[in-house]
């Protein structure tokens, strides 16, 4: 895609770019204006080769983006705004630039040129450290004098820096990933002096931020990469020996302060493959890959991710009797009908020209009884507590709504429909209002936060319940809560107490009912009236172990 000048470049967020990429429908974009200004119309090959390489080697994707930039946001303690995307650019065209250069294509031509530009435009600024580290690296890489593509000033702290990441660069040409953590170590102090005496990087000045909207266009859960709630091992990999190999070299070692002073753990540290981000890590995630997506849908996704490895059969009870097809005869088929029904050897047998809509049939069937009982899974009617002492779903992780997820995905995968209600206060609730199979609607009420005082929704319980039939489906109630659950034996309404209404939707509900609650056994006794009326309570210390309930759960209630 060209744009011949920067107000066209301007929509797609190029203006002044020399080129960029759209990494959701894989897109080259070269800015023309930019070409000629810069004079730049004769490294067509290069420039173009170069934003190839950011779709085929890094970052490849926008799942992978977005792993480089949370590993290397990780190493940048206190330096805000797109500092995270500048770094991984440079990081990802070090390992581009350094495999078209061995393969023959003159990337060195244009870093030439741009250093050629600054005498012929020269802003009158002095150099980035960032700058001079990284063109340092290259003339490393490529075995070039000193100044050949680096401007004046190079330290020595820089040019031993510079060495490191040309080391870095081709120790993790073949997974590139796992070095993004120690690029933006090695890059951090010059950040730091860089932001100290308000320099900006030549790297953005001359139009070579070619990944800063990548993302853009992403829309809808569909257009949002997969995977990205866990942490990936090339995200904390601590080197695979390129550390050893660097102190026997005698070069210095960096250490952000965030190194230094450890950061809390993560969930499941210590076993790979079990670590995940905190719900707004996951945000942040999604906003600066550019994916459009409301804060409230971004939460959704996340739980559904997290939810995603414990699901299972929800459970099935027995009915009467399965029924089995049996062919009763034919009716025509016609072009507008499944393709699938036609039935050919039937048509063929009433003539031999096969004609569509006059000479072909599809078969007819009709339904008798089985010999299996049939099975149908129970309905969910599930009450997640979000009073003010529950986490917040959108910032920390809350196992009420990950354990809430999982038994409602677990009911929709196996046909049985849900209906999701978040209470806190009184009046205070977001529910679906009925049973239904709608997938954002049930995560968004489970997933949601409201934050008030403590007072069960027996209103909700009540009208799902007082006029249910005895042939309606039956449905398990699961409530998640703390020791706020006993206002569902508060008064309701007059002549009409908690207790009472507990008991009917129980009775009504045909499908047992479980009371999921954060409390030491010795206040299970305060519930006692629950209980007896058939209710069963479960009782967790931690609300981690909502998760393992929530699995045995399901399987428990299945398998029998």
């Amino acid at each position: 895609m060209y744009f011949e000048s920067h107000r066209e470049a301007s929509k797609s967020g190029m203006a002044n770019e020399i080129a960029a990429i759209r990494l959701v429908d894989q897109v080259v974009m070269v800015n023309m204006q930019t070409v000629r200004d810069d004079g730049l119309t004769g490294f067509a090959l290069p420039v173009q080769a170069h934003e190839i390489g950011h779709h085929v080697l890094v970052p490849g994707n926008l799942a992978d983006n977005a792993r480089m930039l949370a590993a290397i946001r990780r190493e940048l303690y206190g330096l805000e705004g797109d500092v995270a995307a500048m770094v991984a650019n440079l990081y990802g065209d070090l390992h581009i630039n350094d495999r078209l250069n061995r393969s023959g294509v003159d990337i060195q031509g244009v870093y030439r040129r741009l250093r050629d530009l600054e005498k012929e435009k020269p802003t009158g600024a002095k150099p980035s450290a960032v700058w001079r580290v990284c063109t340092r690296a290259y003339e490393y890489l490529w075995r070039l004098p000193k100044e050949s593509l680096s401007p004046p000033g190079v330290t020595d702290e820089m040019d031993a820096d510079a060495a490191v990441v040309a080391s870095l660069v081709r120790f993790f040409a073949g997974s590139w990933l796992r070095g993004a953590r120690r690029f933006a170590t090695l890059l951090y102090p010059w950040l730091l002096e860089d932001k100290r005496n308000g320099r900006g990087s030549e790297f953005v000045k001359r139009g070579l931020h070619d990944t800063r909207n990548s993302g853009g266009g992403a829309e809808g859960r569909d257009a949002a990469p997969e995977g990205l709630a866990e942490i990936g091992e090339e995200e904390l990999d601590e080197g695979d020996g390129f550390d050893e190999e660097i102190r026997g070299a005698g070069h210095r070692k960096q250490e952000t302060p965030q190194q230094a002073n450890s950061a809390p753990e993560k969930e499941g540290k210590g076993r790979p493959g079990q670590q995940f981000r905190e719900p707004w890590e996951y945000a942040e995630l999604m906003k600066t890959l550019g994916v459009q997506l409301s804060p409230h849908e971004v939460t959704s996704r996340y739980y559904r991710e997290r939810a995603l490895p414990h699901l299972i059969p929800f459970p099935q009870k027995k009915q009467p009797r399965a029924t089995e097809p049996m062919a009763e005869g034919y009716e025509g088929w016609e072009a507008t009908d499944e393709l699938g029904a036609l039935d050919l050897f039937g048509s063929i047998s009433r003539s031999p020209q096969v004609i569509p809509g006059i000479t072909t049939v599809q078969r007819t069937y009709a339904e008798i009884p089985g010999t299996e009982p049939a099975r149908k899974p129970l309905d969910l009617d599930i009450y997640v507590d979000s009073s003010g002492s529950m986490p917040n779903p959108a910032h920390d992780i809350s196992y009420l709504a990950l354990a809430g997820t999982i038994l409602a995905l677990s009911a929709l995968r196996a046909g049985a429909r849900v209906q999701a209600t978040l209470w806190s206060g009184p009046g205070q609730i977001s529910w679906t209002q009925g049973f239904v199979r709608d997938e954002k609607a049930i995560l968004g009420a489970i997933t949601g936060s409201l934050n008030g005082s403590t007072a069960f929704p027996l209103n909700v319980l009540h009208q799902t319940y007082k006029d249910r039939k005895p042939d309606d489906p039956q449905v398990h109630i699961v409530v998640i809560s703390d020791d706020g659950v006993d206002t569902m034996l508060q008064p309701y309404a007059p002549g009409l107490t908690g207790e009472a209404v507990s008991r009917l939707a129980l009775e009504k509900a045909r499908g047992g009912g479980t009371l999921v609650l954060n409390i030491s056994p010795g206040s299970v006794g305060r519930l006692a009236p629950l209980e007896k009326m058939g209710w069963k309570i479960h009782a967790v210390q931690q609300w981690a172990q909502l998760v393992e309930f929530a699995r045995r759960f399901v399987r428990e209630n299945y398998e029998k």
